[in-house]
């Protein structure tokens, strides 16, 4: 009798234990998401307007997706359709693993951040490692009485019927996404001869997206806004133009301050120059000392959008190439090895 007593109460801990769980993963999933609409959000309105090409860039996309994460979010905060908010979690960071390996392994794209939360860069491999731990933890501990029937999840949408905190949760998610939908749909966006696009916020400010293939055999735009020692505008010059807050930036900063002591050797090599975009980083001096390559900074008086390192090769002022990949550091030995 003793044995069974102790059993059915250590099932009941259990369940308790579980149900607790169940809401701390509740809670902690719904504020991440809510996190990540908001950064999205701000990144979409104001610093990264988002005009590119393909599903993941299109601005339509990520407005609905900011949209929906903000539903979604207060969803799980208020405790509403447990059952049918495990299900939907249980799907949603199944699909974020899926899609993060279809842009790595099949559209084969290398960034630095997954961009799930805006400009604050986290790496892709972290955010799957969280993803899957989400999925393992969403297996284990979900809400009481859960059946994998859909007329379980149906019951409970009709059960919203007369939910006071549904209707508070409705509200709240439309006085939030009213406001964010006027403002992502109020970004403006004007092409700038030679330079690259302008986009002006939902803040009022200014922004201009450096497009260098645009600058191909025409004369360097940026030449008039670059503060250095020396001009770039006679020669053959290697510019890296970067960001320090891009971590892909930070390695092509390193990569090229190596390759400008073998190439300062060599009169058959350009001059590398590395041009600082706005914010500057405050621990610069030994760039400006260093005179194996030009440091020099992108003036303050505009604001400037560089999402990942930009190199050109200009020549008498005039751009010649741009490289896409200017972490490929091996082809450019490579391309003024063989001169």
């Amino acid at each position: 009798m003793s044995a069974a007593i102790e059993a059915i109460s250590s099932e009941y801990y259990k369940n308790i234990r579980n149900q607790f769980a169940w809401i701390i993963l509740r809670l902690s999933v719904g504020s991440v998401i809510l996190v990540a609409a908001v950064l999205k959000a701000e990144q979409l309105m104001v610093t990264m307007p988002g005009f590119e090409n393909g599903l993941f860039h299109a601005r339509w996309f990520n407005i609905i997706v900011v949209e929906f994460e903000l539903a979604f979010g207060i969803l799980l905060l208020s405790g509403l359709l447990q059952k049918l908010a495990w299900l939907i979690s249980l799907f949603l960071f199944t699909g974020f693993v899926g899609t993060l390996f279809y842009r790595a392994v099949i559209l084969q794209e290398m960034t630095t951040s997954c961009g799930c939360f805006g400009r604050v860069e986290v790496p892709p491999i972290y955010t799957a490692v969280f993803d899957i731990m989400v999925i393992g933890l969403l297996i284990v501990f979900r809400p009481k009485d859960i059946v994998f029937h859909w007329r379980m999840f149906f019951q409970e949408l009709i059960g919203l019927k007369f939910n006071k905190r549904f209707f508070a949760a409705v509200g709240i998610w439309l006085m939030i996404v009213t406001p964010v939908t006027y403002a992502l749909f109020s970004v403006q966006k004007n092409d700038i001869a030679g330079l690259g696009t302008e986009f002006i916020g939902a803040d009022g400010k200014q922004t201009i997206l450096l497009e260098p293939e645009k600058w191909l055999d025409k004369e360097f735009p940026l030449l008039p806004y670059i503060e250095s020692d020396k001009k770039i505008d006679n020669g053959l010059w290697l510019v890296l133009l970067y960001k320090h807050t891009c971590s892909s930036c930070r390695e092509c900063q390193r990569l090229y301050q190596d390759l400008s002591k073998d190439f300062s050797q060599r009169n058959d090599c350009p001059n590398i120059a590395m041009i600082e975009a706005p914010p500057y980083e405050t621990n610069n001096d030994f760039l400006s000392e260093n005179k194996s390559f030009l440091y020099g900074k992108l003036a303050k008086t505009q604001k400037w959008r560089i999402d990942s390192p930009i190199l050109i090769l200009v020549d008498d002022n005039n751009v010649k190439s741009h490289f896409t990949n200017p972490l490929n550091i091996d082809l450019i030995r490579a391309i003024w090895s063989e001169k």
